[in-house]
């Protein structure tokens, strides 16, 4: 049976590909940055408790610790930089060649096959090879000269995303670093992307059709079961980084021309904002600001919300929509999401266009007053979630293998 390599920094997608691969018997290895091997294991107990939040975070017990690789040095290269004040993304660019070059070496090691993520493909794909392995890729994000087209006409109409622009576009990047996404795809023998908004994009890059296919993400349902929580108020909730790609400052300007009633209250969770949004956030009124957050608050937050809305101008899947579907909380976001794959306005998830600011004003207002006389429609949107597992996900992404 023929075994897959698999890499990447992080819990990408809560690690769901390797486990994937190892509940079939078809992981070779699993290449990553941090994570809780056996010996880490032992020291758990005496390590301080946000060590073992952390720990707990970096593991998986369907993935067998002797399977996992961790490039240690990556992870110290990493914090370094990021003290220094280096650029994230070009920190993050520059360290994802370490993780292809690594699954190259262990598939000519072993002859085996690779499924790689974008950003950690490029040169594994291009690497020689004794044997002639599947090159499976998972393209995650839209493809980026898509996304710059896109974020570049917005830029125009608001100027003071510059920062996150940048960041977003990867125009600062050397060439050689911005190649590796833009043409990695035409190194692949099968592209698996997880909405076909992203599918889209590929093939408006000239990726063969009948190469793309469609695996939509998944979610672990939240405990205790669901239950209709009362909601006096319009209560909008915003979960996501502050940025330009995002829709964050589309979203500030509808809120201000919507003239909700003003119990009405827009409560953003973010960790990194923007410059010129974060001066938006404090110019427009209703809005309460939420700098990070533990897991139990964020639940509350999904429960007592009316509504989540993200109108973002690009998203290759968009997992926090469906995390707040699986609270029974209804969803406003834009067609360049997951949202058209995951359903219709009988599961309360609503769209409107991107960039259109006249029609996510007007969602606004008909979401307040039709949400407030339509309780049942959050366990509608729970039902959504239900359909959407990870055990699921797993399932398709090895039944195309």
């Amino acid at each position: 049976m023929s075994q897959y390599v698999c890499a990447f920094r992080g819990r990408r997608d809560n690690y769901q590909i390797p486990i994937a691969l190892a509940e079939k018997g078809l992981l070779d290895q699993f290449i990553t940055d941090f994570y809780a091997v056996k010996p880490l294991h032992r020291l758990a107990p005496i390590l301080p408790k946000t060590w073992q939040s952390k720990l707990a975070f970096r593991a998986e017990s369907s993935i067998p610790t002797e399977l996992v690789r961790c490039l240690w040095n990556t992870t110290l290269l990493e914090h370094t930089r990021h003290y220094l004040g280096f650029s994230r993304s070009a920190t993050y660019s520059w360290l994802d060649q370490h993780f292809a070059h690594a699954a190259a070496l262990q598939a000519q090691k072993t002859t085996s096959n690779l499924l790689l993520y974008t950003p950690y493909a490029w040169e594994a794909f291009l690497a020689p090879y004794r044997h002639n392995p599947r090159k499976i890729l998972f393209e995650f994000h839209p493809h980026p000269e898509f996304q710059a087209r896109l974020l570049t006409e917005d830029l125009k109409r608001f100027p003071f995303v510059q920062q996150s622009y940048q960041d977003e576009t990867g125009n600062h990047l050397p060439s050689q670093l911005q190649v590796r996404v833009r043409d990695c795809w035409k190194q692949a023998d099968m592209i698996l992307c997880a909405s076909s908004f992203t599918r889209k994009t590929l093939i408006a890059a000239g990726a063969e059709p009948s190469f793309c296919q469609v695996i939509p993400y998944g979610i672990d349902l939240p405990t205790p079961p669901f239950k209709e929580p009362k909601i006096d108020s319009f209560q909008v909730l915003f979960v996501g980084s502050g940025v330009q790609r995002k829709g964050l400052h589309h979203l500030l300007y509808a809120w201000r021309q919507a003239h909700l009633p003003k119990e009405s209250l827009l409560t953003l969770v973010c960790r990194n904002l923007d410059p010129g949004i974060e001066f938006l956030i404090h110019e427009t009124p209703q809005v309460r600001l939420i700098r990070g957050t533990d897991v139990q608050n964020l639940r509350n937050l999904y429960n007592s919300s009316s509504l989540f809305v993200m109108p973002s101008l690009i998203e290759g899947f968009g997992q926090v929509f469906l995390e707040s579907l699986s609270y029974g909380c209804p969803v406003l976001g834009t067609v360049n999401t997951c949202l058209p794959d995951l359903g219709g306005e009988e599961d309360g998830i609503f769209l409107t266009e991107v960039g259109n600011l006249d029609q996510l004003t007007y969602q606004l207002k008909y979401l307040a007053d039709r949400l407030s006389s339509n309780p049942e429609l959050r366990q509608k949107a729970r039902s959504c979630a239900e359909r959407f597992s990870w055990k699921s996900f797993r399932y398709k992404l090895c039944s195309v293998l």
